[in-house]
């Protein structure tokens, strides 16, 4: 069986992952202040190596789910780099649609060139780079929308929001494509399984005005008279949504805006 490392297994989407893929590897993760099951090594990007972690476990795939100073990830992931040179290992780079939010005039799709505007986005490209530069035949990168699940820190603020009465924040120009934590783990799972390498779309194949969305989610939930604190985006319609393409994933792991929604209201 082979070992995975999931960097940053104690959040959203390395908890999904770690779930997921212990089905098929022996799972090992890392955090940084949330000690899990799932998430059982200490590893602080900041003040830790990560080439003592990695010479120990020696896994042969590694997911990098990090967060943490944008420097200093650039640092361990050059360094997680160095050890797939050596070992001939996998990497996984969970990305964002912020490497285009710097074009938001429209949805965007794997083939097209980044372009950021803010520094999570240019940093996010640099990680990028360093795989589709260094190690392109043995990486894939996950480009993330917006990451929903049951027990998100979004459906967490969203659902606190409705029991308290107070005004949920939306965009009302704003148009993104959203997926779960769990069709997230699947569809990462099926690469890895598949030994696939490039650049992949995760999430719903369509937009969703974001005011849309939250308003569905909350009149589901049984709020029909929530009120809204509308933001404008800038330009007439803003656009952050990495949208697959046609066949880029199996049927069964094809997500729409209103499977989400019922997936989180049930």
């Amino acid at each position: 069986m082979e070992t995975v490392l999931i960097l940053g297994a104690s959040g959203l989407v390395g908890k999904a992952l770690s779930k997921e893929l212990a089905k098929n590897y022996k799972v090992y993760g890392t955090y940084s202040s949330n000690q899990t099951q799932e998430a059982a090594i200490r590893f602080q990007v900041e003040e830790d190596s990560i080439s003592e972690i990695l010479n120990e476990l020696k896994p042969s795939r590694i997911i990098n789910c990090l967060r943490g100073d944008f420097q200093m990830q650039l640092k361990a992931w050059k360094e997680v780099l160095s050890y797939a040179k050596e070992a001939d290992a996998w990497l996984y780079l969970c990305s964002t649609g912020n490497v285009f939010d710097g074009v938001f005039s429209t949805a965007h799709f794997r083939n097209e060139k980044a372009a950021a505007e803010s520094e999570y986005g240019k940093f996010k490209i640099q990680s990028e780079d360093m795989l589709l530069n260094e190690w392109k035949n043995k990486s894939a990168i996950f480009r993330l929308p917006m990451i929903w699940g049951k027990a998100s820190p979004r459906m967490d603020k969203l659902a606190a929001d409705l029991k308290n009465n107070n005004k949920v924040k939306v965009y009302s120009n704003g148009y993104f494509n959203n997926n779960t934590d769990i069709m997230l783990a699947k569809q990462i799972a099926y690469a890895m399984d598949n030994d696939l390498s490039g650049v992949f779309h995760t999430g719903s194949s369509e937009v969703i005005n974001h005011y849309e969305f939250i308003k569905a989610i909350a009149e589901k939930l049984g709020y029909r008279n929530a009120e809204y604190d509308e933001e404008i985006l800038e330009g007439d319609k803003y656009y952050l949504a990495v949208l697959p393409e046609m066949g880029e994933w199996p049927k069964e792991l094809e997500i729409s805006n209103e499977e989400i929604i019922e997936h989180l209201c049930k």
